[in-house]
């Protein structure tokens, strides 16, 4: 594949605040003149659907089928959105991807390892720039509020996500301020990222 566009993805536990700063990040970039793609995972698709049912505690399932679900989601969202966003030159500004799975499914137990494993090579696309925004689990909490309804919605399980994307060696982004500051750093680190030219 040639590539020619951007793929910036933001991390971060529920209550983080990034699906409010892909918004904004998307568009900004638009009044900038580039060509966006939003999207976010999981997705609407069967699989994504099928993910949030299981959340919200719909029906019960192991965590060995919740990964083959986000797998399954992740393989058809880069093939039908990501990809083909990218060859056009289009910037992708994606919530949530390949770091989220391997922070709350790490968070649930499963290996390491095979987490790394299943999401490398060609066929999932390294981002250009992660985001990881971070606040401390009491502030996502009351973020949340009377929302939080899904199982991983937790002060307990959350506690575990953020320590395994500090884990992943992710440089974190201070998102516990107001939105407007937050999209400012946001922006900054973008406009570095764009700046940069690809290597042939």
């Amino acid at each position: 594949m040639t590539r020619r566009g951007w793929f910036i993805v933001l991390e971060g536990i529920d209550g983080s605040g990034k699906s409010e700063q892909a918004r904004r990040l998307a568009r900004w970039l638009r009044s900038e003149r580039h060509s966006v793609v939003e999207t976010r995972e999981p997705t609407d698709g069967h699989w994504g659907r099928t993910y949030r049912a299981w959340a919200r505690g719909e029906f019960e399932a192991s965590p060995d089928e919740v990964l083959r679900w986000f797998a399954d989601d992740r393989r058809e969202h880069v093939a039908r959105v990501v990809l083909p966003a990218l060859e056009r030159g289009d910037v992708v500004v994606c919530d949530r991807y390949r770091d989220s799975t391997r922070a709350y499914q790490g968070a649930q137990g499963l290996d390491r390892g095979r987490l790394a494993e299943l999401f490398a090579g060609d066929e999932f696309p390294a981002p250009d720039l992660v985001l990881w925004l971070r606040v401390p689990v009491a502030t996502a909490l009351a973020r949340l509020g009377p929302r939080a309804a899904e199982r991983f919605e937790r002060g307990d399980f959350l506690f575990r996500v953020d320590a395994e994307y500090e884990r992943l060696g992710l440089v974190p982004i201070d998102a516990s301020g107001s939105p407007e500051a937050v999209e400012l750093e946001l922006r900054a680190r973008v406009q570095r990222t764009l700046g940069r030219a690809r290597v042939p």
